[in-house]
């Protein structure tokens, strides 16, 4: 009863704070951001590009003929479109410039410290790719075989790095890109000639599960703000890194779960979420010094977006609340109609995922597979979020974008 009553306030919270300007069903997971360019919102889910007005209308879309978990690069009335197949680059009306073909492809993972058995098996969880930056005169990306530059007039290959298995969007600080890879390493790459400046290692977690390689990799957007890389990964620590020299300035480590979003920087203060940890983090960018801490009861994969006086950060769960930056209240101000409806049950009171298939002894990575894909149904999980001035973008597991009004 007393969790009914908690939905129930929360509802009302949703209903009271924000309105659903429109809806549109894209077809396919949301995973990269909604991109807001000259007054469009262009959205990459499945197989192809989405181009929106304001009003949820859409005006055109373009086929990529693979699928895609990334955002789109807009440069000099260009659009860089990533995708399994490769790097798209088109008009602003739509039509191709150039194609340059590489192939991308989840991350595998070694099963046996999972519980899986041996064997290489998909990791479920990993659902996030590389999305493409323009720097200059040459477009960055990464993806299953390293890291590429690319002449973003002609799409010739400038460089390429084996950086293993690399599924985060770079980041670019004087003559360096700072790109994070599976392999548990974050990378300092000079622009030019795609040579290693140098590389950081994340520190794994000790103790009885110091064994298991869920804690291994740099698998979230680095960003860079005063000369400092602010990244987390699964291994469960969140680093602040110079990015001419990849040294350590300093790190704070959130046991027993994985930082679950990349970062972004506001006033000085950098926040990101946590995964089983289930909170909204506030840092101060100088010292590390914790600024800010939120509770919710899911987990938290989705970028955070903020303004001078508010963070909002979306759960999983498929809830969207904002956070007052000085005294750390938050209110739920939208929440997807699945979650409301079906919330109890896919929520443990507890907090996190309630399985419904890897039970009884039945774990496996198909069973795993199976709760994420009913976790992301039943709450039509928020995986994506853009703040524009007044108006917030949400991309969901199950293809909606939601247009809030704040």
């Amino acid at each position: 009863m007393l969790r009914i009553l908690i939905i129930s306030l929360m509802l009302f919270s949703s209903l009271t704070f924000a309105k659903v300007e429109w809806q549109f069903k894209a077809q396919g997971r949301v995973t990269g951001q909604p991109v807001i360019y000259n007054n469009l919102v262009y959205v990459l889910a499945g197989q192809s590009l989405s181009v929106l007005n304001k009003s949820g209308e859409l005006q055109w879309q373009y086929k990529l003929k693979a699928k895609t978990y990334s955002k789109v690069a807009i440069e000099n009335d260009t659009i860089y479109l990533l995708a399994d197949n490769g790097i798209h680059a088109i008009t602003l009306n739509g039509e191709k410039k150039w194609f340059f073909a590489s192939l991308d492809k989840p991350l595998s993972i070694e099963g046996e410290t999972w519980g899986w058995g041996k064997g290489e098996f998909i990791d479920p969880w990993s659902w996030y790719r590389s999305s493409p930056i323009v720097v200059k005169d040459k477009v960055i990306f990464g993806n299953a075989n390293g890291t590429y530059a690319l002449s973003s007039k002609t799409g010739e290959k400038l460089w390429q790095v084996n950086t293993g298995t690399t599924h985060t969007k770079p980041a670019y600080h004087e003559g360096v890109v700072v790109i994070g890879s599976w392999d548990n390493h974050l990378y300092g790459i000079n622009e030019n000639d795609g040579s290693i400046a140098w590389k950081f290692t994340s520190r794994i977690p000790q103790g009885a599960m110091a064994d298991w390689n869920g804690w291994e990799g740099f698998n979230l957007d680095p960003i860079i703000y005063n000369g400092l890389v602010y990244v987390g990964n699964r291994g469960s620590y969140f680093y602040a890194i110079n990015a001419k020299t990849g040294i350590e300035q300093w790190s704070s480590q959130y046991a027993g779960t994985w930082v679950g979003s990349a970062a972004i920087e506001s006033n000085g203060e950098i926040f990101f979420g946590t995964s089983d940890g289930y909170s909204l983090v506030g840092l101060n960018a100088k010292t590390g010094s914790q600024t800010l801490l939120h509770l919710n009861d899911f987990y938290n994969f989705a970028q955070p977006q903020a303004n001078d006086t508010t963070v909002f950060f979306a759960t999983v769960s498929g809830q969207l609340f904002s956070v007052d930056k000085k005294n750390s209240q938050s209110k739920l101000i939208f929440s997807t109609p699945q979650s409301i409806k079906n919330a109890p049950k896919v929520v443990k009171e507890t907090g996190g995922l309630k399985r419904h298939y890897g039970v009884k002894g039945n774990y496996s990575n198909a069973t795993e597979f199976k709760d994420i894909n009913y976790m992301h149904k039943q709450l039509d999980s928020i995986l994506s979020v853009t703040l524009d001035n007044q108006t917030i973008y949400l991309g969901s597991a199950s293809g909606n974008i939601y247009a809030i009004s704040l």
